[in-house]
């Protein structure tokens, strides 16, 4: 496994987490400690930030039965492109897709983290 698909099932891995601590711990190995996560609406920096938004998603789409899958990526030296969908856990419909656009610090982890929408949840 390359260190870039190492890093994008970690990146997914954070928002599926549905352990309070683990979720903790994998923010602070996926993203730097001044990392940015930008998504429509708002700007997160750091980790305690970051960690809200996560947290957030996590009561707004994975407690209600959802899941978040990798559904392609594409890296270009230290950028990494992820398209995701958002599924019913149990199967379905997808109910969402978005676009990450990650910058990559020397040491792996997301230095920026830039969230487009292709298809908003309904």
């Amino acid at each position: 496994m390359s260190r870039v698909d190492d890093f994008v099932n970690r990146y997914a891995s954070v928002w599926n987490e549905t352990d309070a601590d683990s979720r903790s711990k994998a923010v602070r190995e996926v993203w730097a400690d001044d990392g940015l996560y930008a998504n429509a609406g708002q700007q997160f920096r750091g980790h305690e930030q970051i960690e809200g938004a996560v947290r957030e998603a996590f009561d707004d789409f994975i407690a209600k039965g959802f899941a978040f899958t990798v559904h392609e990526h594409r890296e270009n030296h230290d950028c990494v492109r992820i398209t995701w969908h958002m599924v019913p856990k149990d199967g379905g419909e997808v109910a969402a897709i978005g676009t990450e656009y990650i910058l990559l610090d020397e040491s792996g982890r997301a230095r920026t983290d830039h969230q487009f929408m292709e298809m908003n949840p309904a």
